[in-house]
């Protein structure tokens, strides 16, 4: 170092494009398993659907593959990704106590909120990779992407139940554009709100278990004492992270829904659960770390 460097801070574009080569280098190995996992999958697919002989050692169980992004178990598996990635990024580097982000010619805030943004970019290549390879493998199948169908909504479920006529309306239901960029914002609020636990705690696992078993032991308390709100607002979260909430159960061998998503709903719940994220990240960021 001369004289003329010294007590220079890099530049943020340097600063930057280092942090997306430290990210990218920290996740490849389990990048390259999840790929080889996702390869392997649509080989199976492919030939189960278009080859007789494995049809019938199934018995014909496996119908054609239909591509919906808002439906389960796709969006499950981008958030599900999303939850863990954050433990892959900061993998072997100490975020409390004797740490290098104190002795960096970039602030600890600083180097952490890079950090996590190059971690999203990333998320955000592999998670478009992948739809676009489960789109390819779809149309390779013989399947379809999206649906066109008559959905059955439930108006009156105790007059569903009993039968009673106008309970159950039949709505046209055609794959809206938003639920192809909802495993992206689902993800992404995911990804930070995993993020923050990682840089607030020293054990995100252990509270994240401890977050997990507290919200089981509410929604069997709602579930048990018949508290309305709960259950929908847990049908909400159960949407809105990939899962099958809004499904009420079958009638004459076809699913009847209790709620059909909207792009309100969506947007909604994008900003509310993506700007929980944010605000944690940016306060976790600021903990001191030298302690």
């Amino acid at each position: 170092m001369t004289y003329s460097t010294a007590g220079r801070l890099p530049a943020m574009k340097a600063v930057w494009g280092e942090q997306l080569r430290v990210v990218g280098l920290a996740i490849r190995r389990e990048g390259a398993l999840a790929a080889l996992a996702l390869a392997l999958g649509s080989v199976a697919l492919i030939a189960f659907s278009r080859m007789p002989v494995l049809q019938a050692m199934v018995d014909g169980e496996i119908g054609e593959l239909v591509f919906d992004p808002g439906e389960p178990p796709w969006g499950f598996f981008g958030v599900l990704g999303a939850l863990l990635l954050p433990l892959v990024v900061w993998k072997g580097e100490r975020r409390f106590g004797d740490t290098p982000l104190w002795s960096m010619p970039v602030d600890h805030r600083r180097h952490a909120l890079l950090k996590v943004a190059a971690g999203w970019v990333w998320l955000m290549a592999i998670l478009g990779a992948a739809l676009v390879w489960v789109t390819l493998t779809t149309l390779a199948s013989g399947g379809s992407l999206g649906v066109d169908e008559v959905r059955l909504l439930v108006l009156d479920p105790a007059g569903a139940t009993a039968g009673t006529p106008g309970a159950v309306q039949s709505v046209n239901w055609t794959t809206p554009w938003w639920e192809w960029a909802l495993p992206f914002t689902s993800a992404t609020a995911a990804y930070l709100l995993a993020s923050t636990l990682v840089l607030a705690t020293r054990r995100p696992l252990f509270w994240a278990a401890g977050l997990w078993v507290a919200g089981g032991v509410v929604l069997g308390i709602a579930d048990f004492r018949d508290i309305d709100w709960i259950q929908r607002v847990s049908d909400f979260v159960a949407w809105y992270i990939g899962g099958d909430s809004f499904a009420w159960g079958m009638s004459g061998g076809r699913e009847v829904w209790t709620l059909l998503p909207t792009a309100r709903m969506w947007t909604a719940s994008s900003a509310l659960w993506i700007g929980l994220g944010l605000v944690g990240v940016l306060g976790a960021s600021s903990r001191a770390r030298n302690h």
